[in-house]
Protein backbone atom coordinates (compact mmCIF):
# COMPACT_ATOMS: atom_id res chain seq x y z
CA UNK A 1 0.00 0.00 0.00
CA UNK A 2 1.42 3.28 -0.67
CA UNK A 3 1.60 5.79 1.94
CA UNK A 4 0.86 9.61 1.82
CA UNK A 5 2.87 11.95 3.56
CA UNK A 6 5.03 11.84 6.47
CA UNK A 7 4.68 11.38 10.29
CA UNK A 8 7.60 12.92 11.93
CA UNK A 9 9.33 10.92 14.83
CA UNK A 10 10.86 12.92 17.73
CA UNK A 11 13.86 11.52 18.77
CA UNK A 12 15.43 11.94 22.13
CA UNK A 13 16.85 15.26 21.83
CA UNK A 14 13.43 16.70 20.50
CA UNK A 15 11.39 14.57 23.35
CA UNK A 16 13.59 15.99 25.91
CA UNK A 17 13.63 20.25 24.67
CA UNK A 18 9.78 19.09 25.16
CA UNK A 19 9.60 17.74 28.28
CA UNK A 20 11.87 20.84 29.44
CA UNK A 21 9.80 23.07 28.23
CA UNK A 22 6.70 21.37 30.06
CA UNK A 23 8.88 22.08 33.62
CA UNK A 24 9.60 25.45 32.75
CA UNK A 25 5.90 26.67 31.78
CA UNK A 26 4.54 25.35 35.15
CA UNK A 27 7.82 26.51 36.98
CA UNK A 28 6.72 30.05 35.53
CA UNK A 29 3.39 29.88 36.07
CA UNK A 30 3.70 28.41 40.21
CA UNK A 31 6.11 31.56 40.50
CA UNK A 32 3.88 34.01 38.99
CA UNK A 33 1.27 32.74 41.27
CA UNK A 34 3.75 32.83 44.28
CA UNK A 35 4.82 36.52 43.72
CA UNK A 36 1.20 37.86 44.03
CA UNK A 37 1.49 40.76 46.00
CA UNK A 38 -1.71 43.27 47.45
CA UNK A 39 -1.69 46.74 45.27
CA UNK A 40 -4.08 49.57 47.69
CA UNK A 41 -6.42 50.83 45.24
CA UNK A 42 -5.94 54.46 44.13
CA UNK A 43 -9.26 55.55 46.30
CA UNK A 44 -8.39 53.23 49.91
CA UNK A 45 -8.06 56.37 51.82
CA UNK A 46 -11.77 57.25 50.38
CA UNK A 47 -12.77 53.51 51.33
CA UNK A 48 -10.88 54.12 54.94
CA UNK A 49 -12.89 56.71 55.69
CA UNK A 50 -16.21 55.19 54.67
CA UNK A 51 -15.73 52.21 56.83
CA UNK A 52 -14.92 54.53 59.61
CA UNK A 53 -17.99 56.27 59.18
CA UNK A 54 -20.36 53.68 59.24
CA UNK A 55 -18.18 51.61 62.47
CA UNK A 56 -19.09 55.27 63.97
CA UNK A 57 -22.83 54.96 62.66
CA UNK A 58 -22.97 51.45 64.16
CA UNK A 59 -21.56 52.22 67.61
CA UNK A 60 -24.17 55.20 68.20
CA UNK A 61 -26.90 52.86 67.04
CA UNK A 62 -25.90 49.90 69.71
CA UNK A 63 -25.90 52.95 72.11
CA UNK A 64 -29.52 53.89 71.25
CA UNK A 65 -30.69 50.12 71.77
CA UNK A 66 -29.15 49.89 74.74
CA UNK A 67 -30.47 53.55 76.49
CA UNK A 68 -34.31 52.45 75.08
CA UNK A 69 -33.85 49.29 76.46
CA UNK A 70 -34.17 47.52 73.28
CA UNK A 71 -33.64 43.79 73.67
CA UNK A 72 -30.37 42.42 71.81
CA UNK A 73 -31.04 39.16 70.08
CA UNK A 74 -29.44 36.18 71.44
CA UNK A 75 -28.11 35.62 67.67
CA UNK A 76 -26.63 38.73 67.62
CA UNK A 77 -23.29 37.37 68.74
CA UNK A 78 -21.29 40.26 67.49
CA UNK A 79 -23.47 42.64 69.91
CA UNK A 80 -24.79 45.19 67.79
CA UNK A 81 -28.02 45.77 68.09
CA UNK A 82 -28.92 45.73 64.59
CA UNK A 83 -30.00 42.19 64.44
CA UNK A 84 -33.53 42.01 64.58
CA UNK A 85 -36.59 39.11 65.79
CA UNK A 86 -36.98 36.27 63.62
CA UNK A 87 -40.59 36.80 63.13
CA UNK A 88 -43.05 40.20 63.19
CA UNK A 89 -45.55 42.08 61.64
CA UNK A 90 -42.36 43.58 59.31
CA UNK A 91 -40.91 40.10 58.75
CA UNK A 92 -41.86 39.82 54.99
CA UNK A 93 -39.71 36.78 53.73
CA UNK A 94 -37.25 34.11 54.96
CA UNK A 95 -33.53 35.28 55.37
CA UNK A 96 -29.97 33.78 56.44
CA UNK A 97 -29.08 34.60 59.58
CA UNK A 98 -25.45 34.80 59.27
CA UNK A 99 -25.89 36.96 55.89
CA UNK A 100 -27.42 39.64 58.25
CA UNK A 101 -24.30 39.28 60.35
CA UNK A 102 -21.79 39.58 57.87
CA UNK A 103 -23.28 42.62 56.06
CA UNK A 104 -22.70 44.45 58.97
CA UNK A 105 -18.78 45.08 58.62
CA UNK A 106 -18.38 48.30 58.34
CA UNK A 107 -15.59 47.37 55.51
CA UNK A 108 -18.86 47.09 52.96
CA UNK A 109 -18.90 50.77 52.89
CA UNK A 110 -15.19 50.10 51.64
CA UNK A 111 -16.65 48.03 49.11
CA UNK A 112 -19.68 50.44 48.18
CA UNK A 113 -16.56 52.81 47.57
CA UNK A 114 -14.98 50.92 45.13
CA UNK A 115 -18.54 50.01 43.21
CA UNK A 116 -19.18 53.86 43.14
CA UNK A 117 -15.46 54.38 41.97
CA UNK A 118 -15.58 52.04 39.38
CA UNK A 119 -19.13 52.93 37.99
CA UNK A 120 -17.63 56.56 37.25
CA UNK A 121 -19.17 58.34 39.62
CA UNK A 122 -17.33 61.51 40.65
CA UNK A 123 -18.77 64.56 43.38
CA UNK A 124 -22.32 66.03 42.47
CA UNK A 125 -23.68 62.80 40.97
CA UNK A 126 -26.67 61.71 42.37
CA UNK A 127 -27.57 58.07 43.57
CA UNK A 128 -31.00 56.82 44.10
CA UNK A 129 -31.62 54.35 46.49
CA UNK A 130 -34.46 51.34 46.90
CA UNK A 131 -34.01 49.60 50.22
CA UNK A 132 -35.51 46.80 51.76
CA UNK A 133 -34.94 46.13 55.72
CA UNK A 134 -33.14 43.42 55.52
CA UNK A 135 -29.96 44.73 55.42
CA UNK A 136 -29.66 47.35 57.50
CA UNK A 137 -25.76 47.22 57.47
CA UNK A 138 -25.47 47.57 53.67
CA UNK A 139 -28.16 50.51 53.59
CA UNK A 140 -25.39 52.57 56.09
CA UNK A 141 -23.08 51.67 53.93
CA UNK A 142 -24.30 52.82 51.06
CA UNK A 143 -24.85 56.19 52.22
CA UNK A 144 -21.51 56.20 54.02
CA UNK A 145 -19.66 55.64 50.55
CA UNK A 146 -21.81 58.42 49.14
CA UNK A 147 -21.15 60.78 51.62
CA UNK A 148 -17.59 60.46 51.66
CA UNK A 149 -17.22 60.64 48.06
CA UNK A 150 -19.43 63.71 48.22
CA UNK A 151 -22.62 61.97 46.26
CA UNK A 152 -25.93 63.10 46.62
CA UNK A 153 -28.31 60.12 48.39
CA UNK A 154 -32.20 59.60 47.54
CA UNK A 155 -34.21 56.94 49.11
CA UNK A 156 -37.06 54.97 48.63
CA UNK A 157 -37.31 52.83 51.85
CA UNK A 158 -39.30 50.15 52.27
CA UNK A 159 -40.56 48.93 56.18
CA UNK A 160 -40.44 45.04 55.19
CA UNK A 161 -37.65 43.07 55.74
CA UNK A 162 -36.56 39.54 55.72
CA UNK A 163 -35.72 37.62 58.62
CA UNK A 164 -32.81 39.08 61.43
CA UNK A 165 -32.94 42.03 59.18
CA UNK A 166 -34.46 45.44 60.30
CA UNK A 167 -37.95 43.66 61.71
CA UNK A 168 -38.48 45.40 65.02
CA UNK A 169 -41.72 47.93 65.22
CA UNK A 170 -39.32 50.17 66.93
CA UNK A 171 -36.08 50.16 64.74
CA UNK A 172 -37.05 49.55 61.17
CA UNK A 173 -34.76 50.55 58.77
CA UNK A 174 -36.23 53.84 58.32
CA UNK A 175 -35.83 54.57 61.90
CA UNK A 176 -32.04 53.31 62.07
CA UNK A 177 -31.19 55.62 59.33
CA UNK A 178 -32.73 58.42 60.77
CA UNK A 179 -30.97 58.27 64.19
CA UNK A 180 -27.84 58.13 62.44
CA UNK A 181 -28.44 60.68 60.78
CA UNK A 182 -30.15 62.85 63.62
CA UNK A 183 -26.15 62.12 64.99
CA UNK A 184 -24.96 63.80 62.83
CA UNK A 185 -23.11 60.94 61.13
CA UNK A 186 -24.81 60.38 57.42
CA UNK A 187 -26.85 62.37 55.19
CA UNK A 188 -28.81 61.19 52.88
CA UNK A 189 -33.17 62.67 51.55
CA UNK A 190 -35.61 59.98 51.94
CA UNK A 191 -38.04 60.74 49.38
CA UNK A 192 -40.82 58.44 50.48
CA UNK A 193 -41.77 54.89 52.11
CA UNK A 194 -43.29 51.74 51.04
CA UNK A 195 -45.04 49.01 52.67
CA UNK A 196 -42.37 45.93 51.08
CA UNK A 197 -43.67 42.61 51.36
CA UNK A 198 -45.04 40.99 48.36
CA UNK A 199 -46.32 42.61 45.76
CA UNK A 200 -45.16 45.99 48.11
CA UNK A 201 -48.34 45.19 50.30
CA UNK A 202 -47.34 44.91 53.35
CA UNK A 203 -49.19 42.03 54.26
CA UNK A 204 -48.32 39.29 56.41
CA UNK A 205 -50.02 36.01 57.22
CA UNK A 206 -48.57 35.56 60.52
CA UNK A 207 -49.66 39.04 61.68
CA UNK A 208 -52.28 39.81 60.13
CA UNK A 209 -52.59 43.36 61.55
CA UNK A 210 -48.79 44.29 59.68
CA UNK A 211 -50.37 46.37 57.30
CA UNK A 212 -52.27 48.75 59.39
CA UNK A 213 -49.03 48.50 61.43
CA UNK A 214 -46.57 49.70 58.99
CA UNK A 215 -49.03 52.37 58.07
CA UNK A 216 -49.03 53.75 61.81
CA UNK A 217 -45.05 54.07 61.90
CA UNK A 218 -45.58 56.01 58.36
CA UNK A 219 -47.97 58.54 59.64
CA UNK A 220 -46.04 58.65 62.83
CA UNK A 221 -43.28 60.04 61.23
CA UNK A 222 -45.29 61.82 58.99
CA UNK A 223 -43.67 60.11 55.60
CA UNK A 224 -45.03 59.62 52.32
CA UNK A 225 -46.26 56.45 51.54
CA UNK A 226 -46.52 54.73 48.09
CA UNK A 227 -49.33 52.23 48.16
CA UNK A 228 -50.09 51.55 44.48
CA UNK A 229 -52.52 48.67 43.27
CA UNK A 230 -50.00 46.94 41.50
CA UNK A 231 -46.04 46.65 40.88
CA UNK A 232 -46.33 47.97 37.45
CA UNK A 233 -47.54 51.32 39.00
CA UNK A 234 -45.78 51.14 42.02
CA UNK A 235 -42.43 50.90 39.71
CA UNK A 236 -43.26 54.15 37.81
CA UNK A 237 -44.10 56.04 40.64
CA UNK A 238 -40.76 55.61 42.21
CA UNK A 239 -39.42 56.49 38.80
CA UNK A 240 -41.44 59.89 39.29
CA UNK A 241 -39.85 60.50 42.99
CA UNK A 242 -36.33 60.21 41.99
CA UNK A 243 -36.63 61.86 38.92
CA UNK A 244 -34.45 62.45 35.94
CA UNK A 245 -31.05 62.69 37.40
CA UNK A 246 -30.53 59.80 38.15
CA UNK A 247 -26.48 58.82 37.37
CA UNK A 248 -26.62 55.22 39.68
CA UNK A 249 -29.50 53.09 41.06
CA UNK A 250 -28.76 50.89 44.29
CA UNK A 251 -30.86 47.85 45.14
CA UNK A 252 -30.67 46.93 48.59
CA UNK A 253 -32.71 43.82 49.50
CA UNK A 254 -35.06 42.22 47.81
CA UNK A 255 -37.99 44.57 47.68
CA UNK A 256 -40.57 43.50 44.87
CA UNK A 257 -40.69 47.10 43.00
CA UNK A 258 -36.69 46.86 43.13
CA UNK A 259 -36.25 44.12 41.76
CA UNK A 260 -39.65 43.07 39.92
CA UNK A 261 -42.03 40.12 39.90
CA UNK A 262 -41.08 39.02 36.47
CA UNK A 263 -39.50 35.77 35.90
CA UNK A 264 -36.26 37.75 34.70
CA UNK A 265 -35.29 38.96 37.94
CA UNK A 266 -33.09 36.25 39.02
CA UNK A 267 -30.84 36.96 36.34
CA UNK A 268 -29.57 39.87 36.79
CA UNK A 269 -26.16 39.73 38.70
CA UNK A 270 -24.81 41.35 41.61
CA UNK A 271 -22.49 43.80 42.91
CA UNK A 272 -21.96 46.61 39.79
CA UNK A 273 -23.28 45.56 36.87
CA UNK A 274 -22.85 48.23 33.61
CA UNK A 275 -23.59 45.43 31.17
CA UNK A 276 -26.34 44.14 32.67
CA UNK A 277 -28.05 40.81 31.10
CA UNK A 278 -30.84 40.71 28.52
CA UNK A 279 -33.64 43.19 29.15
CA UNK A 280 -37.15 41.66 29.54
CA UNK A 281 -40.30 44.42 28.58
CA UNK A 282 -42.41 43.54 30.81
CA UNK A 283 -43.67 45.90 32.97
CA UNK A 284 -42.97 44.47 36.22
CA UNK A 285 -39.57 43.72 35.20
CA UNK A 286 -38.25 46.01 38.48
CA UNK A 287 -36.50 49.35 38.60
CA UNK A 288 -33.21 47.44 38.34
CA UNK A 289 -34.05 47.05 34.74
CA UNK A 290 -35.89 49.59 34.15
CA UNK A 291 -32.39 51.97 35.11
CA UNK A 292 -30.49 49.46 32.96
CA UNK A 293 -32.15 50.10 30.43
CA UNK A 294 -31.49 53.28 30.24
CA UNK A 295 -27.94 53.00 30.36
CA UNK A 296 -27.44 53.85 34.21
CA UNK A 297 -24.99 51.83 36.28
CA UNK A 298 -26.81 49.62 39.18
CA UNK A 299 -25.47 48.15 42.29
CA UNK A 300 -27.39 45.12 43.60
CA UNK A 301 -26.88 43.90 47.00
CA UNK A 302 -28.32 40.75 47.65
CA UNK A 303 -26.08 37.59 47.36
CA UNK A 304 -24.46 38.50 50.82
CA UNK A 305 -21.84 35.56 50.84
CA UNK A 306 -20.77 35.88 46.91
CA UNK A 307 -20.41 39.39 47.42
CA UNK A 308 -17.91 39.17 50.39
CA UNK A 309 -16.22 35.65 48.85
CA UNK A 310 -15.58 37.99 45.44
CA UNK A 311 -14.53 41.01 47.30
CA UNK A 312 -11.90 39.86 50.23
CA UNK A 313 -14.34 40.41 53.03
CA UNK A 314 -14.99 37.52 55.59
CA UNK A 315 -18.11 35.52 55.98
CA UNK A 316 -20.21 35.72 59.01
CA UNK A 317 -17.30 36.98 61.39
CA UNK A 318 -17.08 36.49 64.80
CA UNK A 319 -16.02 39.32 66.41
CA UNK A 320 -16.73 41.83 63.40
CA UNK A 321 -14.11 43.16 61.55
CA UNK A 322 -13.01 46.47 62.00
CA UNK A 323 -12.27 48.79 59.73
CA UNK A 324 -9.34 48.65 57.10
CA UNK A 325 -9.09 44.86 57.97
CA UNK A 326 -10.05 43.21 55.10
CA UNK A 327 -8.75 42.81 51.05
CA UNK A 328 -11.38 44.99 49.84
CA UNK A 329 -8.61 47.81 49.53
CA UNK A 330 -6.43 46.12 47.62
CA UNK A 331 -6.01 44.81 44.21
CA UNK A 332 -3.89 41.70 43.04
CA UNK A 333 -0.19 42.08 41.24
CA UNK A 334 1.09 39.65 39.77
CA UNK A 335 5.11 39.90 39.04
CA UNK A 336 5.44 39.64 35.01
CA UNK A 337 9.27 38.77 34.89
CA UNK A 338 8.63 35.10 35.92
CA UNK A 339 6.17 34.49 33.03
CA UNK A 340 8.36 36.65 30.85
CA UNK A 341 11.57 34.46 31.73
CA UNK A 342 9.53 31.33 31.79
CA UNK A 343 8.32 32.21 28.03
CA UNK A 344 11.69 33.29 26.45
CA UNK A 345 13.28 29.99 27.70
CA UNK A 346 10.53 28.08 26.70
CA UNK A 347 10.72 29.50 23.16
CA UNK A 348 14.11 28.65 22.97
CA UNK A 349 13.84 25.20 23.95
CA UNK A 350 10.52 24.66 21.43
CA UNK A 351 13.40 26.25 18.54
CA UNK A 352 15.83 23.50 19.80
CA UNK A 353 13.44 21.23 19.20
CA UNK A 354 11.95 22.29 16.07
CA UNK A 355 15.75 22.07 14.35
CA UNK A 356 16.78 18.79 15.90
CA UNK A 357 13.94 17.20 14.46
CA UNK A 358 14.28 19.32 11.35
CA UNK A 359 18.07 17.87 10.79
CA UNK A 360 17.13 14.46 11.62
CA UNK A 361 14.54 14.43 8.99
CA UNK A 362 17.08 16.06 6.50
CA UNK A 363 19.88 13.17 7.50
CA UNK A 364 17.13 10.57 6.81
Amino acid sequence: MKKYGYAPRFGPPCILCMLLALAVSLCGIALTLSSTSRVPLPYSNVQLAAAKQMAAAEQVLLQYVQQEGIAIEKDDLNQTGLIGPEWTELTSSLGLLEAKRTALQPDFAALMVKYYQEAGLKAGDTICCGMSGSFPGLCIAAVCAANQMDLNVRIIASYGSSMYGATRLELTNVRILDIAKKAGLISYELIAVSPGGDFDQGNSILFPNARQAIFALAEADRLMMIDEPSIPDSIQRRLKLFGSDVDCFVNIGGASANMGTSPYTLSFPNGLVTEPPKIPQDTDRGLMFEYAARGVPVVHMLNVRGLAEENGLPFDPVPLTQPGETNVYYTAWHSPWYAASALAIVAALLLLAWNANRKKGSKK
